[in-house]
């Protein structure tokens, strides 16, 4: 799109004007979602972030008007609601962490609860994985081997243990970020 014309629509933007934010949201929109997705491989997450992004925009659309870029914009945006979400995820399964590591922290009920949910959620869902899976995930959590001891033991490759590692972790990762945030809201 031509720059002259991508300003007059964000200066549409910033005076109200709903049709040109409904037609921005329908050039980017998808593309926005896609660089998320890629970002943290989380579909739902990011259809989230997405719809927060454009509700941001035309919250503070007064903002756009001053915009040399929307693209460069958009997705520089998008980058630091990525790395938001990877910082509370991190603490997140920090916290959960620690607690399942030492069930004696937990001061209150409400936390020996959390602890008890966090562990069978885990559990239940570290058997929703293929069996190879299962024997990865095992190994280097719950033994402390080390991806190239996984690889001998099991006799696949390191690249394998990595690839199933990582999906392990991605579905966990899920299930942490909707259980810690269920009992910290």
């Amino acid at each position: 799109m031509e720059m002259s014309l991508e300003h007059n629509r964000l200066i549409a933007i910033a005076n109200g004007s709903m049709d040109a934010f409904e037609s921005l949201f329908m050039q980017y929109q998808p593309q926005l979602l896609n660089f998320l997705t890629g970002l943290i491989h989380d579909r739902e997450a990011s259809r989230d972030m997405t719809q927060d992004i454009f509700m941001m925009l035309w919250r503070d659309r007064e903002k756009l008007q001053n915009v040399n870029s929307f693209s460069s914009y958009l997705f520089q945006t998008a980058r630091y609601m990525a790395f938001d979400y990877f910082d509370k995820l991190a603490v997140s399964e920090k916290y959960a962490e620690e607690l399942l590591q030492n069930p004696e922290l937990s001061e209150s009920e409400e936390e020996k609860i959390f602890v008890h949910e966090l562990q069978s959620f885990i559990n239940q869902t570290v058997a929703q994985m293929s069996p190879q899976r299962q024997r990865v995930y095992r190994m280097s959590r719950e033994e402390g081997l080390s991806n190239d001891e996984i690889a001998q033991r099991l006799d696949i490759s390191k690249r394998t243990v990595e690839n199933h590692l990582t999906s392990a972790l991605a579905m966990l990762r899920k299930v942490l970020y909707l259980l810690v945030f269920y009992f910290l809201d």
